[in-house]
């Protein structure tokens, strides 16, 4: 009985510690592959509004560029965030992909993707 016990709490014990392990393959933006269509309203604004249109941050009277709703693609685009001509060198993609901003946090991979292949497709006000 004794034996069983045992035998019983290894097998729980080695198979908590084969499931327990996670491994979180992040791949980084890829620069040069083909941009996916993106829109600035549906898809970035979003990602704005959660992580930088907030108060002391990029919202209104906060940090260049604002980035709330009614002014965060004329504040990219006049201010010169964005560089269709080389996508990689734009501003907005530097800082977020360097984890810069948002100060609370790196963006996910695919945020910071999309972002770039919206500056890749011609950063339209779409």
């Amino acid at each position: 009985m004794k034996v069983r016990k045992i035998y019983w709490v290894m097998a729980m014990l080695i198979m908590a510690l084969t499931t327990g392990c996670y491994y979180d393959v992040i791949t980084p933006p890829d620069p040069n592959a083909p941009p996916q269509n993106v829109s600035f309203s549906n898809d970035l604004q979003p990602i704005f509004n959660t992580n930088c249109a907030t108060t002391g941050c990029h919202g209104d009277g906060g940090h260049n560029p604002i980035l709330t709703a009614d002014k965060s693609y004329n504040a990219l685009m006049s201010g010169g965030f964005v560089n269709t001509t080389i996508p990689t060198e734009s501003i907005l993609y530097q800082e977020i992909n360097n984890g810069l901003m948002p100060p609370t946090g790196k963006l996910p991979q695919t945020q910071i993707q999309m972002v770039l292949d919206w500056i890749k497709i011609g950063a339209p006000n779409n």
